[in-house]
């Protein structure tokens, strides 16, 4: 069934070569969005992989546009976008763990503290009853 579906959509797609090459450039526009999406969370330092081959295949996309293959550079494009995204979402898990870690380690931290002031509490209450006996 899936492909079936995805031969109609070919069929559509190359049938319509003005509109093939028009969905080619917009996709390409959209991975270049993605892109620069993932370099502004530092997709460069945590996903590297997943960005480079972006960068490969939005290239590539560009080449085969140049060439004239319209439905080559549609799919490199979309395949593009696609590790962009992978890229930017890796990126953004990444930082939210280190956060998480971070929030852990201060609330250990904060959770010892309270359990001085807690010790600290006890011997002045003790301090204090034996003060109340003499």
């Amino acid at each position: 069934m899936r492909m079936i579906i995805c031969l109609v959509i070919l069929a559509m797609l190359t049938g319509c070569g003005g509109q093939l090459q028009q969905l080619a450039v917009e996709t390409m526009e959209n991975a270049q969005v993605a892109l620069t999406s993932a370099s502004a969370v530092g997709a460069q330092e945590t996903a590297g992989t997943p960005l480079r081959t972006a960068e490969e295949m939005l290239t590539s996309a560009g080449i085969a546009m140049n060439a004239g293959d319209a439905e080559q550079a549609y799919r490199l494009a979309l395949r593009a976008y696609l590790h962009a995204r992978i890229a930017t979402e890796i990126a953004i898990a990444i930082r939210e763990e280190a956060r998480v870690q971070e929030a852990q380690g201060q609330l250990t931290t904060s959770e010892q503290n309270v359990a001085e002031v807690l010790q600290r509490l006890e011997a002045i209450k003790a301090e204090l009853e034996a003060l109340q006996k003499l």
